[in-house]
């Protein structure tokens, strides 16, 4: 797609209800002011379809992605957040998804970010909300999509307070951040505007926010103030207080210029806290092999960057260890971090098991040699070790065999195909700062 250097988006801000069809011409006559003003891309909030009293209005009113309100006019491209969609398991799961829909000016659909971090929250003074006792969470962040104005990562209102998301999003390319959002007044004041700030310059990204605004009806009031800021930080287009639109200049050539600049990107240290996008650390084949470089006693870590710790002679169990040391068990061939080396698990019948602190940790593999850590088929190396860190392995409960009860998923052991996948947030992002297994 042929993207100009400058083109321009408009970003409505809007007061939706219960009533469906008043919501939507209450949108169309913002987009189509939009496109008379030269928006090549117009942005709605989450929650542009309707804003239901509860749980359960919310549930009856919604519809799936071929339903009445999605596919309508206009000439341009529309980004409508937060979408109240019933997926392919409605039947099942009686549960929708928050959806982020992009449609290209024909109205076809392009892509549809379904949000991964749900807002459940007691706020004192406050509503109290749980999206997620009606709401699935989406499986997975989408690769950025082309548009007339570049680049778009889609998330949604949530998703904005948690920067791996992000930085995945510009990781895989984005130019443009887009998170519709239905702010609450008193998280709102305190938080929208820096959040969205900090977004646009730690991933030099321009960040484009339709929100919602005003009373809803008698239990739900949003913040507003749906703004667009630069690669730079620098608020160029904002709403107030009630409807409204803001048109803002994608200027990617402004972007790059940002990004030449102040490189940060190039000076990110992944081998000191890996890269948000990416899937989580695994055992490196080579983890037996000495690194000639190491130091006695010094842990240092494999090519390749995976997190592994090699400890050379580090191979006993020291109770004088400092905390958080990475020590070794005895004739093992994986690194583990303990956190404090002398606190043994209470229930180990073997000294070969008594790295870990898993309820399995009596359960030895009765092919392994002696004092051998327990591995998993395949070699490994992985152990269980639900407690220390929260990208450290932990049990299957699909498992059937206790030799396979330490890993993750088919990612980290192909051949153990009746254990359940990675949690979603490793799977979408990682942990950054999180040592390997």
């Amino acid at each position: 797609m042929s993207v100009p250097p400058r083109a321009t988006v408009a970003v409505a801000q809007v007061t939706s209800t219960p009533d469906k069809e008043q919501n939507w011409c209450q949108c169309s006559a913002l987009v189509r002011e939009a496109a008379g003003r030269g928006a090549r891309l117009v942005f709605l909030p989450e929650g542009f379809d309707f804003i239901g009293h509860g749980p359960e209005q919310s549930l009856s009113l919604a519809e799936p992605l071929d339903g009445h309100t999605v596919g309508r006019e206009c000439d341009v491209w529309l980004s409508l957040g937060g979408f109240h969609e019933r997926g392919s398991d409605w039947d099942t799961t009686g549960r929708i998804y928050n959806c982020h829909i992009l449609l290209d000016s024909s109205g076809s659909l392009v892509s549809t970010y379904r949000k991964t971090h749900l807002f459940d929250v007691d706020l004192p003074g406050g509503p109290s909300l749980r999206e997620s006792g009606f709401t699935n969470p989406g499986p997975a962040i989408l690769p950025p999509v082309d548009t007339p104005v570049g680049k778009l990562g889609l998330a949604v209102c949530y998703d904005l307070r948690f920067p791996e998301l992000a930085l995945a999003l510009r990781a895989q390319g984005a130019q443009i951040l887009a998170y519709p959002s239905a702010f609450t007044v008193p998280t709102g004041a305190a938080h929208w505007e820096v959040l969205l700030r900090a977004r646009a310059i730690e991933c030099q990204c321009y960040v484009v926010a339709a929100a919602q605004t005003g009373r809803h009806h008698e239990a739900r009031v949003s913040f507003g103030h749906s703004l667009v800021a630069d690669p730079w930080g620098t608020v160029v287009a904002q709403c107030h207080e009630g409807p409204g639109l803001c048109l803002a200049d994608i200027d990617l050539e402004y972007l790059q210029r940002v990004r030449r600049d102040l490189p940060v990107q190039g000076h990110r240290r992944r081998d000191l806290y890996g890269c948000p996008g990416a899937p989580g650390p695994q055992m490196c084949p080579n983890l037996p092999q000495m690194c000639p470089k190491s130091t006695p006693n010094q842990p240092v870590r494999l090519p390749g960057g995976t997190g592994a710790l090699n400890v050379p002679k580090c191979t006993q169990m020291c109770p004088k260890c400092a905390p958080n040391q990475p020590v070794r068990l005895p004739g093992g061939t994986g690194a583990l971090n303990v956190p404090k080396c002398t606190q043994m698990c209470p229930k180990s019948t073997s000294t070969a098991a008594r790295g870990h602190r898993g309820p399995e940790c009596a359960q030895i593999c009765p092919k392994s040699a002696p004092n051998q850590p327990l591995q998993l088929p395949g070699g490994t190396g992985a152990l269980n070790v639900p407690k220390m860190y929260p990208n450290v392995p932990q049990m299957c409960p699909k498992s059937t065999s206790t030799a396979a009860r330490g890993h993750r998923g088919p990612e980290s052991a192909p051949n153990l195909p009746k254990c359940a996948p990675n949690p979603p947030q490793i799977k979408l992002y990682g942990c950054l700062g999180a040592p390997g297994p």
